[in-house]
């Protein structure tokens, strides 16, 4: 698997800039992380679709 397949481009929730995060390649299901900008929490869900991983975040702060 290249390198590039785990990393994912994002929008954050909060504060609207695109981050890019990294992905464990065996991550699956749901975890938390915080937003490298604006510091807020992300509920991130990594999901295959077509063979191919996915990545949404939302926000995690008990507002969603």
């Amino acid at each position: 698997m290249d390198a590039f397949d785990d990393q994912f481009v994002v929008t954050c929730p909060y504060c609207g800039e695109e981050v890019e995060i990294y992905v464990e390649p065996d991550v699956r299901g749901t975890y938390v992380q915080d937003c490298e900008v604006c510091c807020n929490p992300w509920r991130v869900r990594v999901h295959r679709s077509g063979g191919e991983r996915q990545v949404d975040v939302v926000r995690a702060d008990g507002s969603e």
